[in-house]
């Protein structure tokens, strides 16, 4: 599961992904925690060019809220599946884990990649109609893999990572989507490290954002 992840710096993002635009028109909460349901950064396909523009984080339903897809059944759900071929790029600084406990604090850990300074997290997007205001917006959601042995210690699922070679494959328009870029991280990738925050603050939706994700 992705329930959280910290911004990264933007010039560092427009670097990492070679796309061009007004950054100052487009927020980047730097060190801020980016939680379902918020407006954060996406690096996608427009008229055959890379683009960052910002979408809301997570599908909403009438009873739940979408954010994660899980890339085990991108090809089988009917909902994931007709979205697929709108795949995206969530770029971030690092992602932030809780490990249940039998009681008491739950441990937060954050999770980087050796060598990088910007993460680039496999993701769908669309369009989707806003239930409270009934306006249409761009939505994505996070695609997420069983975890590698660091990470099933803490969690069941983790973030899908992409390496920056395959940036350009996995944004790009074809017939068949490469879902075989959607590995899991080996762990010796991996980096760590308790955070000093031993709860975890409500999340909107996010035990029932796993009937599809």
């Amino acid at each position: 599961m992705c329930g959280r992840y910290e911004a990264g710096q933007k010039q560092k993002i427009a670097d990492a992904f070679h796309v061009s635009v007004m950054l100052d028109d487009i927020y980047f909460g730097v060190g801020t925690e980016c939680a379902p349901g918020s407006i954060q950064p996406v690096i996608y396909m427009k008229d055959g060019e890379r683009q960052i523009g910002e979408m809301r984080w997570g599908f909403k339903l009438p009873d739940r809220l979408l954010f994660n897809a899980r890339s085990d059944n991108l090809t089988t759900s009917p909902f994931w599946k007709e979205r697929l071929s709108q795949r995206c790029i969530v770029p971030a600084g690092s992602m932030l884990e809780w490990k249940k406990t039998g009681t008491g604090p739950r441990p937060k850990y954050r999770l980087s990649v050796k060598g990088r300074h910007v993460l680039g997290m496999a993701g769908i997007w669309g369009p989707w109609q806003n239930p409270k205001t009934g306006q249409w917006e761009d939505t994505f959601a996070i695609i997420t893999s069983d975890p590698n042995t660091k990470v099933s210690e803490i969690h069941n699922r983790q973030a899908v990572i992409l390496e920056p070679r395959e940036y350009a494959e996995w944004l790009a328009e074809s017939e068949r989507p490469p879902v075989y870029l959607l590995r899991i991280l080996p762990d010796e990738d991996m980096t760590i490290s308790e955070v000093d925050a031993p709860t975890k603050p409500d999340e909107p939706s996010a035990q029932a954002g796993f009937l599809f994700g």
